[in-house]
Order: C-alpha cells, then structure tokens, then sequence
C-alpha cells in the first residue's frame, strides 16, 4: 500500500517523491552531534506488520530498505545487512 505523493511519483505524474520522514516510516531518524540515531516507532497500528515481520523472520529495516538506501546510501545499508546477519547468530 502506498499513499498519494508516492503513487504519483511512481506512476511519473508528478517529479517529486514523498518526504524521507514519511518514507521511512516506523523508522525516526535523530540527529545528534555526534551521531545520527535510527529508531523504530512502535506504534499498536503496525503490529500486523509485525506480526507478519516475525513470522517472516525478516527485520523492520527490510521493509524499508528503499528509503533507507535513499537517505543514508547502498553502501551504508550494505553494512547494516552485514552488521545484522553477525547479530543474528548470537
């Protein structure tokens, strides 16, 4: 499912995509001084995607790789893929 100003953008009828708060969505982005944090919102609206999120066992950033890819980059993405498969082996 995707709102209006992405399936416009999609569907090229308009030039610009949806805001990158927006898109990343349950994701919040935090700017420190020192570091940007990215955080989940838990919110009791997602817990069907959650829900199905575990069954899959698939992680929260997987289903918005897309938007996370936009905002900070493949190759930082490609080191929070590598960083989570070490994780998940404890």
């Amino acid at each position: 499912m995707s709102c209006g100003i992405e399936k416009a953008f999609n569907e090229k009828k308009i030039n610009f995509n949806k805001p990158i708060s927006c898109h990343l969505y349950p994701i919040r982005i935090k700017e420190y001084s020192e570091f940007t944090a990215v955080n989940y919102h838990q919110w009791s609206i997602c817990s069907d995607a959650c829900s199905l999120g575990a069954e899959l066992k698939k992680p929260v950033f997987e289903f918005v790789k897309e938007a996370l890819i936009r905002k900070f980059g493949n190759e930082w993405y490609n080191s929070l893929e590598k960083i989570s498969k070490k994780l998940l082996k404890f």
